[in-house]
């Protein structure tokens, strides 16, 4: 069946993608290999080097949707770029940074870990990945020059009804909340006065209606915009992440989940006025 075929084919995409990730990880001497981690943390992170490769190339056999395919290479060869150009990672004794007589035994990496990082935060690039997809989706079924995907194949009807509409809002709201407080848990975002579990509460709701708003524009109204925008607020959060800093671009984005709102929103008015005044000018052609 064309389906099971195009599952095998993307599940060993997906393995030949982690394993040239690791293999480069190893030489270049990161702690990354089965004994470093418990088997749930095996699981995790070499699942998610598998899953983050096999879902993009999935969609592109079973859809023809290539845009999430193309952002996995883009990603995987900067990694890959950064990892194996000079000055390459360099390993040093938190002594030496501090100026300390005795080693501290502690290791640093400078100009290093990407693949690590990527590793880490596959299950955040995936939700990236496939909000692009789903934007491309309905592009080709909204915009009359792009190719429209396999009509035997399709799955979401576009526009979509309400039901439908409200169905993939929420799950893409589930899925953004879930990958998103699990990742500020990983980088220990905090706040102070003792109201921690006030703002992973709200931010949860806040990640679930940062994603389903746009989503819903998107397969109801084919308001592309919001929903593109929403994906590269995804894939530019966890980018940052690459490079170590003091400020946490992801703090940014959990809590003032709010101004990513607006910005969604104020993009939705845009795209609107912009397609009635389309509207206008093709009345007035004809008249």
């Amino acid at each position: 069946m064309p389906s099971r075929r195009d599952a095998v084919i993307s599940l060993l995409v997906g393995l030949v993608h982690a394993v040239a990730m690791l293999a480069v990880a190893l030489q270049l001497g990161y702690s990354v290999g089965p004994s470093e981690y418990s088997l749930l943390g095996l699981s995790w992170r070499y699942g998610g080097l598998v899953f983050v490769a096999a879902l993009p190339a999935w969609v592109a056999l079973r859809y023809r949707i290539l845009t999430p395919l193309l952002a996995l290479v883009l990603t995987s060869g900067y990694v890959l770029g950064m990892e194996l150009t000079p000055p390459g990672p360099t390993f040093r004794d938190v002594a030496e940074l501090e100026r300390l007589d005795e080693p501290t035994g502690i290791i640093v990496v400078e100009n290093g870990l990407y693949i690590v990082r990527y590793m880490l935060n596959a299950s955040v690039w995936t939700v990236g990945f496939l909000f692009l997809g789903l934007v491309e989706y309905t592009a080709r079924w909204a915009w009359g020059w792009l190719p429209t995907t396999p009509s035997d194949r399709t799955r979401i009807p576009v526009p979509a009804s309400r039901r439908t509409a409200v169905m993939v809002a929420t799950a893409a709201g589930v899925l953004h909340a879930i990958v998103m407080v699990w990742f500020a848990a990983r980088l220990g975002v905090t706040a102070s006065g003792g109201v921690e579990w006030l703002l992973y509460t709200v931010s949860a709701l806040g990640m679930w209606v940062l994603a389903a708003v746009p989503m819903y524009l998107l397969v109801r109204h084919q308001f592309v915009a919001p929903a593109a925008l929403l994906s590269v607020f995804v894939l530019n959060d966890v980018r940052a992440e690459f490079t170590a800093s003091v400020d946490d671009p992801h703090a940014f984005y959990f809590g003032a989940w709010f101004v990513f709102l607006g910005i969604l929103l104020a993009v939705a008015v845009v795209e609107y006025a912009l397609r009635r005044a389309s509207l206008r000018r093709r009345v007035r052609s004809l008249v």
